[in-house]
């Protein structure tokens, strides 16, 4: 009879769904996640798009809000889902589970409305100079890191010409940028700053503020600079290193 109480009593403390506390904090333990929760630093930006369509008003919008496969609807633009070319989120408003992400330096991308066409390769000065004036905020928590104008983040990447032309036709070849395509050419952040784990964070652009109220995208095809109105896109990304749990 003991010898059966003993041997109901072993078979309890090895169901599965029960720890030990001689399996309890024992290292190599195979109950339980096997993360190893080890850290592995990557160098990847963070990244979201503000797009604008020809003729539409410019409007405030927070970036980092809507994560892939969320909906683009806004300025005009056919409403498409984001993809990992639009955003570097997967899930709303904050970084994947465990992951921390150091901002070191940030930039603004700009070029026609992405899937323009044929003819629309060429983003309009008038469009560019009104986004670049329009006021941006950067927030981790709700608090402020880096307030501004687009204008004062330069490109750091993307084609540039500096000018060409011909005398048959009046259109004039030119890319409006607002920097060199350097993929150095940033705005630098000393020291960095920490976004951590399950910490919201956002980027907001808001043409509303302008003097005269907010600014419209050039309507017409042909404008007196030779450049078609062709939309806006553009990608706000943020340099730096990614810690993900390996």
């Amino acid at each position: 009879m003991p010898n059966l109480i003993l041997n109901n009593k072993t078979a309890q403390r090895r169901r599965l769904d029960k720890i030990s506390a001689y399996e309890l904090g024992r290292p190599r333990s195979r109950m339980g996640n096997p993360n190893t929760g080890i850290g592995e630093v990557i160098v990847q930006p963070q990244y979201d798009i503000y797009f604008a369509a020809q003729s539409a008003a410019l409007t405030l919008l927070t970036l980092f809000t809507q994560a892939q496969g969320s909906v683009y609807n806004y300025m005009g633009v056919t409403a498409f889902a984001k993809g990992p070319g639009h955003t570097s989120l997967v899930q709303n408003g904050m970084l994947d589970s465990s992951y921390t992400f150091v901002i070191r330096a940030l930039s603004i991308y700009c070029a026609p409305l992405q899937g323009s066409g044929a003819g629309y390769v060429y983003l309009n000065p008038e469009d560019l100079t009104n986004f670049l004036s329009s006021y941006v905020d950067l927030k981790i928590n709700h608090k402020d890191y880096f307030e501004g104008i687009a204008g004062w983040l330069p490109g750091g990447g993307g084609p540039i010409i500096s000018g060409g032309g011909t005398t048959t036709a009046p259109l004039v070849a030119l890319t409006s940028t607002n920097g060199l395509p350097q993929s150095r050419n940033m705005y630098p952040i000393p020291g960095g700053i920490m976004i951590n784990p399950q910490e919201n964070f956002s980027f907001t652009i808001n043409p509303t503020l302008n003097a005269g109220g907010a600014p419209s995208m050039v309507a017409s095809k042909t404008t007196a600079t030779g450049i078609p109105a062709s939309g806006l896109s553009a990608w706000v990304r943020w340099d730096g290193t990614l810690i993900r749990v390996a």
